[in-house]
């Protein structure tokens, strides 16, 4: 199935979250972490960028994957259980590609924010 804007947006949007189930159910298990703190922007270059759309589309997989489990899910702990599973294959294709998750989640800060920078990952992705 080609890859579509929808499910790239899908990824962005998994991308920028890509810490949070394991901070949220890292959160329920001890004492509260500090808040971590906001990705810094990463102005990738072109082969970074050619990583980052790969990435994004094992990250795309994954989400469309578990998404049904997820919502089929019976209780908090069966979602969280699916988040936390998510996770780790979403860090570990990111990870693939030769990323940490801090950088990944700075080149999504840098796509949201940078409209010259989203057409040209979208041309990326369209190609």
């Amino acid at each position: 199935m080609p890859f579509s804007i929808k499910r790239f947006s899908t990824a962005i949007f998994f991308a920028a979250t890509l810490g949070a189930a394991s901070t949220l159910s890292y959160a329920q298990q001890t004492t509260p972490p500090a808040a971590p703190a906001a990705p810094e922007i990463v102005q990738p270059t072109d082969e970074q960028l050619e990583r980052y759309v790969a990435a994004a589309r094992k990250v795309a997989e994954v989400a469309q994957e578990y998404q049904p489990q997820l919502e089929q899910a019976e209780d908090q702990a069966a979602q969280q259980q699916i988040m936390q599973e998510a996770d780790e294959k979403m860090v570990a294709a990111v990870e693939a590609d030769g990323f940490s998750v801090e950088e990944y989640n700075g080149i999504s800060l840098a796509i949201q924010q940078d409209s010259e920078l989203r057409q040209k990952v979208e041309q990326m992705v369209n190609q």
